[in-house]
């Protein structure tokens, strides 16, 4: 995976095991947005085909915050998760 402008605004690229890449697969296949992986989804999940822009930064925090209540994390970052 190719991150761009990553910390001191390198671009680097990190390996993607297996499992990640079939959950990813498997996530996409909820929306099936044509260009983007990660849609925003103020329309709910239901709606994230139509998306015009990526999930934000707001987005994000929510998503791993929940997750990181629903599995019994205290530390909530997304290194954590």
């Amino acid at each position: 995976v190719q991150i761009r402008d990553a910390k001191g605004n390198r671009d680097r690229f990190v390996p993607l095991p297996e499992a990640t890449l079939t959950a990813l697969r498997q996530f996409w296949q909820l929306h099936r947005h044509p260009e983007l992986l990660f849609p925003n989804r103020h329309g709910g999940l239901s709606a994230a085909h139509r998306a015009r822009t990526p999930l934000d930064r707001g987005g994000v925090q929510t998503t791993l915050r929940q997750v990181a209540q629903d599995c019994g994390l205290k530390k909530r970052s997304p290194r954590t998760v």
